[in-house]
């Protein structure tokens, strides 16, 4: 969007132009991974459905990114910047009000930040603009995750995405891993990292890095925040980063599916 002049911005709103915004956070992922993991995810996601939206010939645009969320868990570290969640709601609803003033209505969020109280406020602020402006926005979702939120998938403020992974994937977990957490910055992250944006991680220091995975009680820890995330978790890191090798293999492929899926399911949706 930021490469566009202001004539283009208004011919794409007039032609019913689908707008991917993507949201995340500055917040540290341990010692090998950059502090903006979370936004290049969501970045990469967008430009790769953008690309494929093109290819089924429909025109999209990329809002520039948002970045000042809610880190409650790992707030204690430096580098990790959070915002109080009214802050964040009245930043995310005067963005919404400006895309609304250029002519825009129809907007998918893409996060991959899993702090529950940012993504609660994300989540808010989508209802409030949908409601006080008319909007047609949504948070795009894995099915998998519905459940951590208490969602049924049926939500009108959501897009639910369903990628058809192959079952054997879920059966390769290392033994000594089986029934812990890996949540941030482990195994899953530093082979996304690695595929998204390779010379901004230190691959080195990730193969030295014992596993942190969380049990049960761990996790209760961590979602205390503050100085108890720091506490079980010094490094900052809730994973597994050594083993990303394993999970590498298949990313390329996660990410072509995860994006035909989305993609295909934003065409389905009338405006």
């Amino acid at each position: 969007m930021i490469t566009k002049n202001w004539i283009e911005i208004k011919e794409a709103a007039a032609k019913g132009c689908k707008l991917l915004f993507p949201i995340g956070v500055i917040e540290e992922h341990g010692p090998h991974l950059p502090l903006g993991s979370d936004i290049y995810y969501s970045e990469k996601m967008c430009e790769l459905v953008k690309e494929a939206l093109n290819r089924k010939g429909q025109e999209a645009l990329i809002v520039p990114g948002y970045y000042w969320g809610i880190n409650f868990c790992t707030g204690a570290f430096p580098g990790s910047f959070s915002l109080k969640p009214e802050t964040m709601s009245q930043v995310l609803f005067e963005i919404f009000e400006n895309l609304k003033g250029f002519g825009f209505s129809e907007v998918y969020c893409f996060n991959y930040h899993g702090d529950s109280h940012h993504v609660k406020v994300i989540v808010d602020t989508i209802r409030r603009a949908n409601s006080e402006l008319g909007m047609h926005a949504k948070l795009v979702l894995e099915g998998m995750d519905l459940q951590l939120f208490g969602w049924n998938g049926k939500e009108d403020f959501l897009l639910v995405s369903n990628p058809p992974y192959p079952m054997e994937w879920f059966e390769e977990e290392p033994m000594e891993e089986r029934g812990l957490f890996d949540i941030h910055a482990g195994a899953f992250e530093t082979a996304v990292m690695n595929h998204i944006c390779p010379e901004q991680i230190n691959l080195e220091k990730a193969k030295t890095l014992k596993s942190a995975s969380l049990s049960e009680e761990g996790l209760k820890k961590w979602l205390e925040g503050g100085e108890s995330t720091r506490a079980v978790v010094p490094l900052g890191y809730a994973g597994n980063p050594a083993g990303y090798e394993a999970v590498t293999k298949h990313v390329k492929e996660m990410f072509e599916l995860q994006v035909t899926d989305i993609a295909q399911r934003i065409m389905t949706i009338e405006s």
